[in-house]
């Protein structure tokens, strides 16, 4: 069975949401003026959208599948008052091999509907149901880690994916799975392990791309401030797919952060004209709305009214930009 454990939207994007990341080292270029009143556009969290994270888990099947009614099974959460045994009248005959693993199969795909419909403990349930048909199941224990994830519980979800990277060292999935879930822990070190692990490990990946691990792995070098390093994991994750719009989001920001403001639009065009995936919270409205950032910076401002115009009539309620577009106007009158 080809896993479909899918992490979608991780990365660190400058987020159309205002989401609250704090970057390590985000400067505030001087005002002369002491306020906003020379039209000096800053790069403090509260004016820039911030780099995002690819860190919730989805999964793909679209309707739960039909399983046979399982037997009542104790998980480690509840266990239930011992039953009466049933007295057998003759040998029960084993379930044949192939019987046992179309059943986990099953439990695997209902785990992910489960999952992606967000009813976190009767996913959970059912992985462990998994589980007990099949300890050894790799991708069982993964989807109970995105589970337990999902619930805060991180030292369970990183407890249950190493059990998964025991029974397969080199299995791509399970370490971006840890490097996920170490992230959202704010364990970066470990995190930024747990990425080149799956990036140099067997390719099997699931639903996910080596992309999206060198991504991830740039958001988290972000976070431990090695900027450079940062950079050449999102342009890795661009060799990987030239069509990232994500990761060419993630790197005009962090030029933009950087001051490297012709740069910074050049990426943003990139960005604007992929065609490949963005993050749960980012989309092309955030690349036009910081490219305007970016073009005012550079005293472009003709340009920057149509970059904040752009982000507007993509997402009418982004505040920011109604909020710059028209102090710039003001400005230029």
């Amino acid at each position: 069975m080809q896993p479909m454990f899918k992490w979608l939207g991780i990365v660190t994007a400058i987020g159309i949401s205002g989401i609250s990341m704090p970057l390590p080292g985000w400067a505030i270029p001087d005002d002369p003026t002491g306020g906003m009143d020379s039209g000096q556009v800053t790069t403090s969290p509260d004016i820039l959208e911030p780099l995002q994270p690819l860190v919730t888990p989805r999964a793909t099947p679209e309707r739960p599948p039909q399983s046979p009614t399982p037997t009542p099974r104790a998980t480690p959460e509840s266990s239930p008052a011992p039953a009466t045994p049933r007295v057998q009248q003759e040998p029960v005959e084993p379930r044949p091999a192939s019987q046992a693993t179309s059943e986990v199969e099953t439990l695997l795909s209902r785990g992910q509907f489960l999952l992606s419909s967000k009813q976190y403990e009767e996913a959970l349930k059912t992985y462990d149901s998994a589980l007990e048909l099949n300890s050894n199941n790799a991708d069982a224990w993964i989807g109970r880690g995105m589970v337990l994830e999902q619930l805060a519980r991180y030292d369970d979800a990183i407890a249950a994916i190493d059990r998964a990277t025991e029974i397969s060292p080199n299995y791509s999935l399970a370490w971006l799975s840890r490097g996920m879930v170490l992230k959202q822990a704010e364990r970066f070190e470990d995190a930024l392990t747990a990425f080149d692990r799956a990036l140099d490990g067997d390719g099997q990946w699931g639903d996910n791309r080596p992309a999206d691990a060198a991504l991830n792995r740039g958001s988290v070098l972000w976070q431990l401030d090695r900027r450079d390093d940062a950079l050449a994991s999102f342009d890795r994750a661009l060799e990987l797919d030239p069509q990232f719009a994500l990761a060419w989001y993630n790197k005009a920001t962090a030029l933009l952060i950087l001051g490297e403001l012709e740069a910074a639009v050049t990426a943003y065009d990139s960005a604007i004209k992929s065609t490949g995936e963005w993050g749960l919270s980012t989309g092309p409205a955030s690349a036009w709305y910081n490219r305007g950032l970016a073009l005012e910076q550079l005293e472009r401002y003709e340009e920057a009214i149509a970059s904040y115009d752009q982000a507007l009539r993509i997402t009418p309620n982004h505040t920011k930009a109604r909020q710059q577009l028209a102090r710039l106007r003001q400005q230029v009158q």
